[in-house]
């Protein structure tokens, strides 16, 4: 999987400069294009909810200047409406960034124990997310959907999520090529979504989320 490949399937509706500019402008339209972008881009899964913090933070400080400006002319109609405007698109977005860098986290985590731990039992996962089964398969399903875990499916019958092979051959101690040297493979922890991937070459992507290693 190439992240460059993604990056440019991405509709210019969906790019950085037009969520800035759609959460000062029209913050419902912000909501949209984020949830857009996220389930287009991997990568923005993890780093999408601070944006959107920061975006909720603009929106405060807006009320805030125009209640201060207010204080001394007084309130009209149409002063309150863009306070109220402000406030509750601050309120909203700041609840919005909660549940992005909630399932962030908890992407994370799932990555950590299947991809680092290689733990691919549905039991055992739900026991170390100490979340009930049923609300695992749904994640499990959501992030396999979204292309964190490419090629990979829940075996409702060994209860089990199984990973294409090339994915587990990235995981697992594997004997390598003769023609590469054992001491070019690295295993390099990916600072996005923190999956451990093997590389064997600089400027390579990580397997699970496309940022660069």
């Amino acid at each position: 999987m190439n992240n460059n490949d993604d990056n440019k399937k991405i509709n210019p509706l969906y790019s950085w400069p037009v969520i800035i500019i759609s959460i000062i402008v029209f913050w419902p339209l912000a909501i949209f294009l984020v949830y857009k972008r996220v389930r287009i881009d991997k990568k923005a899964g993890f780093t999408i909810g601070r944006l959107v913090r920061y975006g909720s933070y603009l929106c405060f400080f807006m009320a805030g200047i125009g209640i201060i400006a207010c204080l001394g002319q007084g309130f009209t109609g149409q002063d309150v409406g863009m306070i109220l405007f402000f406030l509750i698109a601050g309120v909203t977005l700041f609840m919005f960034a909660k549940k992005l860098s909630s399932n962030a986290e908890k992407y994370k985590k799932y990555i950590s124990i299947i991809i680092n731990g290689n733990e691919y039992i549905l039991d055992n996962i739900a026991s170390a997310m100490s979340l009930p089964i049923n609300i695992v398969k749904k994640d499990l399903k959501d992030m396999i959907n979204n292309g964190y875990f490419q090629g990979a499916y829940i075996n409702d019958s060994t209860n089990e999520i199984v990973l294409p092979k090339t994915s587990k051959e990235n995981i697992n101690e594997t004997t390598f090529n003769n023609s590469v040297p054992q001491d070019e493979v690295k295993v390099i922890t990916c600072k996005c979504c923190g999956a451990q991937n093997k590389v064997t070459s600089s400027g390579a992507e990580c397997e699970y989320c496309g940022s660069l290693l």
